[in-house]
């Protein structure tokens, strides 16, 4: 099985020959960036929203674990 990215696309470059290569749906690295921030804020608003603020279960992990 092959598992990629849903919005990895094919580009095509001429010169002599046609040349063929990956390409990222979304645009270059900003517009990456950008539609990632988009989904985490809507992950973060949604978790927020449906969060018990009484449950002391639901406190955020530590960034690094005790070692």
């Amino acid at each position: 099985m092959v598992i990629t990215c849903a919005n990895l696309g094919i580009g095509t470059f001429w010169d002599e020959t046609k040349h063929h290569y990956a390409r990222c749906g979304l645009g270059d690295s900003i517009a990456r960036l950008a539609w990632l921030k988009t989904q985490v804020e809507v992950s973060e608003s949604y978790v927020l929203q449906h969060a018990d603020p009484g449950d002391e279960a639901l406190a955020p992990p530590p960034i690094m674990p005790p070692r």
